[in-house]
């Protein structure tokens, strides 16, 4: 089956032993990046990437903050036709030790649910927890290293999908779908072209880096890599992370995914924050 991420627009009212890699070889798209002109290298940009923690922390202000949401789903099958969809109109609040939300229009049309009310598929299931969580939730600002106990498969899958890609602790899995993760592994790096480029994105300069399955791979040789594509714009003046897309490939006996993500940041009252996913 295959699957389009639902489009999400965020309104916001503010109560406001790691592995040793080999650096892979990296492209430069018409720019020049050394210590003398940026103050650091291409080497320290790949290290930047990897140790970035502006998108999750971006992710934490949704949670942290009110905000009122938008979000469709729809769920396509193989031949691109619409089979389902969802959509879900409400308030995300806030005391900023405890967060809920209240759906205030909720629209199914298709295949979504089964008869007994669940969801049909696993990405509406993962991501009503990731972001519409049906309980009263914890929230914080603090960056906790580890995994949190508390935390389902499905939100740990997210945490790893979404954040965790390329980094050491991904990186140390052996096999499976994490391992498939790890851009950065010197396993995975023949596999994929690495370019760095400049971008302006909402007015503000920006360097663009994108992560690509190399073209001329076999079909078979691509049935290895679970991601296809990385690309995320870094904001010049702080490194901030204000864009990022992802395109994934997975397929076994029991799924068949297709999956497209785009995330845009922005600036709300100081706080950088996803605007729309």
């Amino acid at each position: 089956m295959r699957f389009l991420i639902f489009m999400l627009s965020f309104f916001f009212t503010f109560q406001i032993s790691a592995q040793d890699t080999l650096m892979p070889v990296i492209f430069l798209d018409d720019i020049v990046i050394s210590e003398e002109n940026n103050g650091f290298t291409v080497e320290d940009f790949v290290g930047y990437v990897k140790k970035d923690t502006t998108f999750y922390m971006g992710f934490k202000h949704l949670r942290y903050y009110s905000h009122q949401y938008n979000s469709e789903l729809n769920i396509f099958n193989k031949k691109g036709e619409t089979i389902g969809s969802l959509i879900k109109k409400g308030t995300h609040f806030s005391d900023e030790k405890k967060a809920w939300i209240v759906n205030d229009t909720i629209i199914d049309n298709g295949k979504i649910f089964k008869r007994n009310g669940k969801y049909r598929y696993y990405t509406p299931e993962a991501f009503d927890e990731v972001f519409f969580p049906k309980d009263t939730i914890d929230v914080s600002l603090k960056m906790v290293d580890g995994k949190n106990k508390d935390d389902s498969q499905n939100m740990r899958d997210a945490k790893t999908v979404g954040f965790s890609i390329g980094t050491d602790g991904v990186e140390q899995n052996k096999g499976g779908v994490k391992k498939k993760l790890a851009i950065f592994d010197i396993e995975m790096q023949q596999y994929y072209d690495y370019t760095i480029s400049d971008t302006i994105y909402n007015g503000r300069d920006c360097y663009s880096f994108t992560v690509k399955v190399k073209e001329t791979l076999l079909d078979k040789e691509k049935e290895k890599v679970l991601i296809r594509k990385i690309v995320s714009y870094f904001d010049k003046e702080n490194f901030n992370v204000i864009y990022r897309e992802y395109k994934f490939i997975y397929s076994n006996w029991f799924l068949d995914l297709d999956m497209d993500i785009f995330v845009h940041m922005d600036y709300v009252r100081n706080k950088h924050i996803p605007t729309d996913i």
